[in-house]
């Protein structure tokens, strides 16, 4: 869960979460410390850090990952669609993150208001 000061929130489920902290974690946007936290939930994102994620994830994750498309943990991307399978055996091929959840983390932080906080 992302909130800002203002109240406003977004929620991101954990599949998705996990590849978006990811590309976050590989951009060296934020810091080793508050990356930890970012990924478990706890951490707040001063005015800076979150224009930093917003900048980076806009200029380099999105021109990455075409509307109708998910990025895998692997940052590999494709239009084939989540069957929901729980693959037990590869735990990173639970995870994608899809372009409109990406389009939505981005306005998010285009239009919060102050710091950010993980939830």
């Amino acid at each position: 869960m992302l909130k800002d000061e203002g109240g406003a929130r977004l929620a991101v489920n954990a599949w998705n979460w996990g590849v978006l902290h990811h590309t976050l974690e590989l951009g060296g946007v934020l810091d080793e410390d508050t990356l930890v936290l970012v990924r478990c939930g706890g951490a707040t994102l001063d005015a800076e850090q979150a224009s930093r994620a917003l900048r980076y994830l806009e200029a380099v994750v999105l021109p990455k990952l075409p509307a109708g498309h998910r990025m895998l943990a692997n940052l590999s991307v494709t239009a084939d669609p989540d069957d929901g399978t729980f693959h037990r055996d590869d735990l990173a091929k639970n995870y994608s993150l899809h372009h409109d959840v990406l389009t939505s983390v981005i306005e998010f932080l285009r239009t919060s208001r102050g710091t950010v906080s993980v939830l």
